[in-house]
């Protein structure tokens, strides 16, 4: 139990503690180290302190050691759910008393808190990032996209209560995820169209499609990675801002973090993974190739690709030292190895 080994921890560092400041007593009682009056007090008050702490502690980690094992995972749980229930109901207060956050971001967050509910679980840091997604998307300045979240959201849970297995349906994050990826979608696709009709550009025919093998093999085939990588980079090049393009790098990480994770489940997760790539169809006109001619063309077109690709190239700015690996080598005073 955790709280058998937290008390065997503080145990362990008490009875250092107790060793060190009696080895100090004992090289001033030898002459070998004298103490000022002030040191010597301020040592025997520690040792009293620290055997007293000592002492019960080892008296508590006695009690539960005793207790019947199904109390105490009873008491476990009881603990876990006071601590959750503490840490949802004081977020709302956390999210405005943190200074190094935005106002506006503050006031995003809540509102996301507002409208997913606290079953939903988001801890602090994943909710400031939907947040600051969707304030780069103007999200809550378009009432017209209130409204669609709002229709998104109903067309979702709709989905849902067709889907019997509940460990799928109740996948707590993913659910608020995959609707907001779902909207961020749209949103891309909706700009991507306007700025062609302004800007009088030759017309806009959709996404590319995409294969299901390539999330499939993902990490196991590195010529499913390679036909993602130039999937990706197609779509980026119908991107017409740079904005689009930083947007469609963070909507391209949310799609294929949930499409990996459905996929993963296998067959348990079919139901969700077709209401997924479902909602994605209906509101930005992503879809899937599904034509087995069409799949073998294009299968045959990427080991085409990747025959004739040089591999050996690297990135202009190709660094294998990076900036996190010289920040973590600083945290943790480590002596790089030439």
């Amino acid at each position: 139990m955790k709280a058998i080994i937290a008390l065997e921890e503080m145990i362990k560092e008490e009875e250092s503690v107790i060793k060190s400041i009696k080895k100090q007593l004992a090289n001033h009682a030898s002459g070998e180290s004298k103490l000022s009056y002030m040191g010597l007090a301020s040592a025997e008050t520690n040792l009293e302190n620290a055997q007293t702490q000592l002492e019960k502690h080892k008296i508590r980690l006695k009690e539960l050691m005793s207790l019947d094992n199904a109390e105490l995972l009873e008491k476990e749980k009881i603990k876990d759910a006071v601590e959750r229930q503490n840490y949802l109901n004081y977020q709302t207060l956390r999210i405005k008393r943190d200074v190094t956050r935005k106002n506006d971001e503050k006031l995003e967050a809540m509102s996301i808190l507002d409208e997913v509910g606290q079953e939903c679980m988001i801890e602090d840091e994943h909710l400031f990032e939907i947040a600051e997604k969707s304030l780069s998307l103007n999200l809550t300045v378009h009432v017209d996209l209130d409204k669609k979240y709002a229709e998104i959201k109903k067309s979702f849970e709709a989905f849902v209560k067709k889907i019997d297995d509940e460990n799928i349906k109740d996948l707590g994050t993913l659910n608020f995820r995959a609707i907001l990826t779902t909207l961020h979608f749209h949103v891309l696709y909706s700009n991507i169209q306007e700025n062609i009709d302004e800007c009088n550009l030759p017309a806009f025919k959709g996404f590319p499609k995409f294969e299901d093998w390539w999330i499939r093999e993902l990490w196991k085939n590195h010529h499913a990675y390679y036909a993602l990588f130039k999937w990706k980079g197609i779509v980026r090049s119908l991107c017409n801002t740079e904005e689009q393009k930083r947007t469609w790098e963070k909507i391209f990480t949310n799609w294929i973090g949930i499409k990996k994770i459905l996929s993963d489940k296998g067959a348990l997760g079919y139901h969700y993974n077709y209401m997924f790539d479902s909602m994605i169809r209906e509101y930005s006109s992503l879809e899937e190739e599904l034509a087995t001619s069409s799949l073998k063309s294009m299968d045959a077109l990427t080991k085409a690709i990747i025959a004739k690709e040089d591999f050996t190239k690297e990135m202009p700015n190709h660094t294998i030292v990076t900036d996190y690996v010289i920040f973590k080598r600083e945290q943790l005073d480590y002596k790089d190895v030439k």
